[in-house]
């Protein structure tokens, strides 16, 4: 592996720099959770029957790097979180759990892992995702949900049946989709 030079570290995230192939410097961040023999990050899709019918579950949320770049005030998301960022041995199936029961007070009756690491984007971080798809027969809110210091604004359904519409008719200028959450929902799709 080529070397790799720390410019500056923070809890979740270095900033660094390696060699570029042409030998050029190249700097990227990268999550201090991560490590080498798993993911950095868990991405929960999530399926809940309400009404006998599966709705997705998403996030509304306020992040400071889209609004304070006017790219839109909202992101659409998923519930994801950091593997490791607590328990350093926490599993990727007992994150997604633990990051469910935080995000969205509801436990999951199935976990399927549908992808891992996949690059988030190779060019500004080493971050990789694992995709996970939660099935939720019972829905049943067994724990109050976090805001995550008010990032995340507000919790919602679309029924799955509607999937398409809905991502086509979102207001682009009121929300930003996060690239994850459409990943999520394709490879979701087939358990239903």
């Amino acid at each position: 592996m080529d070397e790799t030079k720390l410019i500056s570290h923070s809890k979740f995230l270095d900033f660094k720099s390696a060699k570029s192939p042409a030998g050029h410097d190249w700097y990227y961040v990268k999550r201090t959770n991560d490590k080498e023999t798993h993911d950095s990050a868990v991405v929960i899709t999530t399926l809940v029957k309400k009404d006998g019918e599966y709705n997705f579950l998403f996030l509304k949320t306020k992040r400071p790097p889209i609004y304070g770049e006017n790219k839109a005030p909202f992101c659409i998301e998923s519930p994801a979180g950091l593997i490791g960022d607590i328990d350093k041995e926490e599993t990727l199936s007992e994150c997604a759990k633990k990051e469910l029961l935080e995000e969205a007070g509801i436990s999951a009756d199935k976990i399927f892992v549908e992808l891992i690491n996949s690059s988030t984007s190779a060019g500004l971080s080493s971050e990789t995702l694992s995709y996970v798809t939660a099935i939720v027969e019972n829905y049943d809110v067994i724990s109050k949900p976090v805001s995550d210091g008010g990032i995340i604004y507000e919790r919602f359904f679309v029924p799955a049946k509607n999937i398409r519409n809905y991502i086509d008719e979102l207001d682009q200028k009121e929300n930003s989709v996060a690239a994850a959450t459409l990943c999520g929902v394709f490879l979701a799709l087939k358990r239903l």
